[in-house]
């Protein structure tokens, strides 16, 4: 489910299940951005370690955050 913005004031974590290359978050950054709130960073369930986190950071500015590691989940 996603939702835009109500305010411009708004501050808003990007949420995601899992994230591979990072391109569906970005465009959730943009999207936000666009609809004029701010973007606090981009948060995710679990971290595939394929470079998403280095992408986000750089593309979107904002901290990537996970709750788990695919290591952590025995996923490697």
């Amino acid at each position: 489910m996603s939702r835009v913005p109500r305010s411009r004031a708004e501050r808003v974590l990007v949420v995601e299940d899992t994230s591979t290359t990072g391109g569906s978050p970005l465009e959730a950054v943009q999207a936000v951005r666009e609809a004029g709130a701010e973007v606090v960073g981009v948060a995710t369930i679990v971290d595939r370690a394929t470079g998403a986190a280095e992408k986000i950071e750089a593309g979107a500015g904002v901290p990537y955050l996970f709750a788990f590691s695919k290591g952590e989940l025995g996923l490697d």
